[in-house]
């Protein structure tokens, strides 16, 4: 076995062989591929159903906006009171 640790000599740098320079290529594609996949499953996946949540989200509130708006505020009730004096005997 070698260890670093009782090297006595520079060790000789890697050589650029062919094997080396195809497994530095299959990684970069490979990276590349991935990327691609990730953009592409952005667009065509998550985009979409952003844009559909944000329109469904908006319709909702709009909808709750508008019912808030015809039910009386505050929860004051419209309606027509009768006053009756109480008098003593």
């Amino acid at each position: 076995m070698d260890y670093v640790a009782f090297r006595s000599g520079p060790t000789a740098p890697r050589s650029g062989g062919f094997l080396s320079i195809l497994v530095r290529l299959l990684a970069v594609a490979a990276a590349g591929i991935a990327m691609l996949a990730i953009v592409l499953v952005g667009i065509f996946v998550v985009l979409p159903l952003l844009l559909a949540g944000g329109a469904a989200l908006y319709f909702y509130l709009r909808r709750r906006g508008r019912r808030a708006q015809s039910r009386p505020q505050n929860g004051i009730i419209d309606a027509e009171y009768t006053i009756i004096e109480q008098r003593d005997p």
